[in-house]
């Protein structure tokens, strides 16, 4: 299984590092912006103010300030920034582990080999765990050496909350792409399905934002659990966050490796 795992993780060292640096970089670009938003915070206060209603409703913004860096990160980098990139990261990732293989013919060749597909299917899910997990270290401790650089004030203990708040996000994601992974033949199919699903819920959250009819739809969006304002700004973690984001990782992870196991692959 170490094999696998080390060989997942080289063949998209290229796209992990990638990842990695854009992630840094966007972290050090609003590091490095905050210290005059700071100095000039009532102003922008006042400018945010002005936004629609409807606009700051749609990504989910409620507290409306930049006095302290956790609630300008809150807005500028979890807001919509991270989620997108950790979704393209986890399900390129996904669907590259299985799927692609199964497409090209060249998983026949690792399971014609001494090891069971139990063990395969795991060790490409841990290879993805553990790159989520390096993503998400990069992108939110990164702040620490860059706070300290650019003389910013932070808090550790919110932004450790946000840390494995935006970790289960990604494992959530990232095991919903794998079980289509595992299931279809090819990842043109594994893409579309789970991307699919989730520009589905991050529409169902902005409709839950706009009207209040519809306000309970929001429960199907993985984007109305991941709540930068409640870890970062209220240092508060969700149980039910992390409830939803565990359930739906284990969920789908026994069902993908269920079906994996049990499905037609020739060798």
């Amino acid at each position: 299984m170490l094999t696998i795992f080390i060989r997942t993780i080289k063949d998209r060292k290229t796209s992990i590092i990638a990842y990695c640096v854009a992630t840094f970089l966007f972290m050090t670009m609003f590091i490095a912006m905050y210290p005059s938003i700071h100095e000039q915070t009532a102003e922008f206060d006042e400018l945010l103010k002005a936004y629609p209603e409807g606009f700051m409703k749609a990504f989910g913004i409620e507290q409306l300030s930049f006095d302290t860096v956790e609630k300008f990160l809150s807005i500028e980098q979890y807001s919509i920034t991270w989620p997108l990139m950790v979704c393209f990261l986890m399900i390129s990732f996904a669907g590259m582990a299985l799927s692609r293989e199964i497409e090209k013919g060249t998983i026949e060749i690792m399971l014609s080999r001494p090891v069971s597909r139990l063990s395969l299917f795991f060790s490409r899910y841990l290879a993805g765990v553990a790159v989520l997990a390096l993503f998400t270290i990069v992108s939110v401790f990164s702040l620490i050496p860059l706070a300290n650089i650019f003389g910013v004030d932070y808090q550790l203990e919110p932004n450790s909350k946000m840390a494995l708040l935006s970790f289960l996000f990604g494992l959530a994601v990232f095991s919903l792409g794998y079980m289509f992974s595992a299931i279809f033949s090819e990842k043109s199919k594994a893409y579309m399905l789970s991307g699919g699903i989730l520009i589905l819920m991050y529409v169902l959250r902005i409709i839950s934002n706009f009207e209040e009819k519809y306000e309970d739809v929001k429960y199907a969006s993985f984007f109305h659990y991941l709540d930068p304002d409640k870890a970062l700004i209220d240092n508060e973690l969700s149980l039910v966050s992390v409830l939803v984001f565990l359930s739906v990782a284990v969920i789908c992870t026994v069902v993908g490796a269920i079906w994996f196991k049990k499905r037609d692959i020739a060798v």
